[in-house]
């Protein structure tokens, strides 16, 4: 471990240190070490479809009823235009700085401070949320355990934050091995749901109903529109590729494909799974008037063992997604350091790479700030916040992907999306449309968010010791 001034977490050897590292952006050294289906896997474990499956659809299903296999149907589409804009965006200059990035490359500096406010947050917020849950189901499957949810989360987040800091291959096989798990969880609920088919497909897809003072009514118009926006929390994590995309060999030709490969998987794991459990559920109305309504499939179809599976299956689902986040928003972290966006000493931490090859001042970055939001109550607001802020980042990846090719008609595109404009006007109009629609205090906090970033943005001026590209 180097001694050096500057710090202890820089490597030795074949890797640079940060001050070089920030003199000359273009040297640093992470290793080509992965392939398309370890970034793939970890991308999948950042999708965390178990968790989308038996969590995050019982929002959106309160809201819609079974119109959310609609919803899950129509966001499917969206995702893979959205993965089809991040393939040709990162296949130009593959950086471990993800969406962030991107933006920064194509838009205005103030939108790419936006961009990375709204992008780096994830990895405090949600990391801790996740943990949190964690720590809910093992209370669930161990009822007499005498240690406090704070605790468990805290050795969950602490678990996950030093795996991050070893070689990214160990990050990628334990996420990969998760996932395996969760498919073979999610294929256990799904062949379990196929054989007590209760419900007809056709009906509670194209007629959806829901319920509203303990009586089945059908779904409007309006209703479907509301449902939009949260609906794009459940199918989401596939972007985390592209934080690894200069890990990989031939990062530039692959990173497209790898992105496109998560966002596909990441649609069929949560929307198959999710209507076997509506066509499954014996009475629809208590399964939509259930607060885990796939879990109430599940307990039907499998009986007294179904209850512990479901809990091991989401405590993988949680860690792993955690694991996952953390090492793909540590990299965003790295980036920023090397693009010399704060002071100097900051630049000289969160820009380095250990001795590992992976950013650790970055984890440290995120890891740190998460842990006073396991003492908190207000995490479910932080996680429905979490998806205005992924909404704004793709609708800022929306507008680059249109102004990229009018901007810059000769660069090279390893990885070219079909049809253009056309998936990146769609994905600028529905983000657009869906963050139109979220309640009013996340519309209010999604703006002091952005003026907080043009703040640092105006302050960066100040402490910048050298013009960065798109200032």
């Amino acid at each position: 471990m180097s001694t050096s001034a500057d710090g202890p977490f820089e490597g030795g050897g074949a890797l640079q240190g940060a001050a070089e590292l920030i003199a000359d952006p273009q040297q640093h050294r992470f290793r080509k070490s992965l392939g398309v289906w370890h970034v793939v896997g970890l991308a999948m474990a950042d999708v965390s479809p178990t968790m989308a499956v038996l969590l995050l659809t019982a929002g959106v299903v309160s809201l819609s009823g079974t119109f959310t296999i609609g919803a899950c149907l129509l966001l499917s589409g969206i995702v893979v235009l959205i993965a089809l804009c991040l393939g040709e965006l990162s296949s130009r200059n593959p950086s471990a700085g993800g969406m962030y990035s991107i933006v920064r490359e194509t838009l205005p500096a103030p939108i790419a401070w936006i961009t990375l406010l709204n992008y780096v947050l994830q990895g405090v917020f949600i990391p801790a949320s996740l943990t949190l849950g964690i720590a809910i189901f093992v209370k669930d499957l161990f009822p007499q355990l005498p240690i406090g949810n704070e605790v468990i989360a805290l050795v969950a987040l602490g678990g996950a934050g030093l795996i991050a800091l070893t070689r990214v291959e160990v990050g990628a096989w334990t996420t990969a091995a998760m996932v395996v798990v969760e498919v073979a969880v999610l294929g256990l609920i799904t062949i379990a749901a196929l054989l007590n088919w209760n419900q007809n497909l056709v009906e509670v897809t194209m007629a959806p109903v829901h319920l509203v003072d303990g009586a089945l009514i059908p779904v409007t118009f309006a209703v479907a529109i509301t449902a939009l926006a949260p609906a794009f929390n459940i199918i989401n994590g596939y972007d985390a590729a592209l934080g690894f995309s200069e890990e990989m060999h031939d990062g530039a030709r692959t990173i497209g494909k790898a992105v496109v490969i998560a966002a596909l998987l990441a649609s069929i794991l949560i929307t198959v799974p999710f209507t076997a459990a509506v066509v499954a559920a014996p009475d629809l109305k208590e399964f939509l008037s259930s607060a885990t309504p796939v879990v109430y499939s599940v307990e039907k179809a499998l009986g007294p063992y179904a209850k512990a599976i479901v809990d091991i299956g989401v405590i993988i689902a949680l860690f792993n997604g955690a694991l996952s986040l953390i090492m793909y928003f540590a990299r965003g972290v790295f980036a920023t350091g090397r693009d010399r966006l704060w002071p100097a000493a900051v630049n000289a931490r969160v820009g380095s790479l250990n001795n590992h090859g992976v950013p650790a001042w970055g984890v440290i970055a995120l890891v740190i700030p998460a842990v006073p939001l396991l003492f908190v109550n207000q995490l479910d607001w932080l996680i429905i916040f979490s998806g205005t802020m992924i909404t704004a980042v793709y609708f800022c990846i929306g507008l680059a992907a249109l102004w990229s090719r009018i901007k810059d008609k000769t660069s090279p595109r390893p990885f070219r999306m079909p049809l253009w404009p056309l998936p990146a006007l769609i994905v600028t109009l529905f983000t657009g449309f869906a963050l139109a629609q979220q309640e009013t205090q996340f519309i209010v906090g999604e703006l002091v968010l952005a003026a907080v970033a043009l703040m640092l943005f105006a302050l960066s001026k100040a402490w910048s010791t050298r013009p960065t590209r798109g200032a």
